[in-house]
């Protein structure tokens, strides 16, 4: 018997991630959404309008949501998925608490939060087809893979989890794009996907963190210990840091995601613009 093979699309995150079956001759109409707001933890709406300034945001919500439409079944095979957010907005978990794909691969959402609390950057759900209860879906600050952060999706739904590592990329389209999440999905590709389960939409709607370097904390109080106030306040400063910041220079923020299939039915890349002001 001829297994079926199941496909993802991730992001984003973000994400970030949507998967999609995997047999000959189908279709379907991939599509993303996003958007940022300059709060933490912010109910982003899409199409709504960042109001932002010609500096980085203090802190700051993203939210996604990578989906298909028009489903034609089977629908084609995903290898797969390249998030590619704004140059204006920066994703940075650098001094961020890291969590392996081993300490969260096979469990729940409760246990794998409590697993890697504080690598936590994003909630929300995931939809699998012919199944009408959502599932939940989390984002993690992810170990490096060869030297590149890492975002980790871990999505659980039909009571089956599943987790996707997504690379931190420059994105290679260049302008308006800047950060890049890329996303191995099928088997083949060097995902992680089992049979049998076809996830039609996730969404991280809240993509947001604010926390403190340790590093840079240590060195400040090491300033602070040595009686050089300055540097001391500089450093503790420096330390506070957001997960996601964005600023607005062209009055759009632009969003992109590639779904690369295997062959014969190509690549769909679908892109969404969200305002902004300064």
């Amino acid at each position: 018997m001829r297994k079926r093979r199941i496909c993802y699309a991730g992001a984003l995150g973000l994400a970030l991630a949507v998967a999609v079956p995997a047999t000959a001759m189908g279709s379907a109409t991939q599509n993303i959404d996003a958007g940022f707001q300059p709060q933490t933890n912010a109910n982003v709406v899409f199409g709504q309008p960042a109001n932002l300034g010609s500096k980085p945001s203090k802190q700051g919500t993203l939210r996604t949501a990578l989906f298909f439409t028009d489903i034609v079944r089977p629908a084609p095979s995903l290898q797969t998925v390249d998030v590619h957010l704004p140059q204006e907005l920066k994703i940075d978990g650098k001094g961020l608490a890291e969590c392996s794909p081993g300490q969260i691969d096979g469990k729940t959402p409760d246990a794998a939060t409590a697993a890697c609390k504080k690598s936590l950057v994003g909630t929300g759900s995931a939809t699998a087809q012919d199944i009408t209860t959502p599932g939940d879906a989390l984002l993690f600050n992810g170990t490096k893979k060869n030297g590149t952060p890492t975002l980790l999706v871990h999505i659980f739904t039909a009571n089956v989890p599943i987790v996707l590592v997504g690379e931190l990329r420059s994105s290679p389209l260049g302008s308006p794009y800047g950060q890049v999440l890329h996303v191995p999905v099928s088997v083949s590709a060097g995902g992680e996907v089992p049979p049998g389960l076809v996830v039609t939409r996730t969404e991280l709607t809240k993509i947001s963190k604010t926390f403190k370097d340790k590093k840079i904390l240590k060195k400040a109080k090491k300033a602070k210990k040595q009686g050089n106030t300055k540097k001391y306040k500089k450093l503790k400063k420096k330390a506070k840091k957001n997960f996601v910041s964005a600023k607005c220079t062209d009055g759009t923020l632009s969003y992109r995601a590639d779904f690369i299939h295997a062959p014969p039915d190509g690549t769909q890349s679908p892109t969404f613009e969200q305002p902004c002001t300064s």
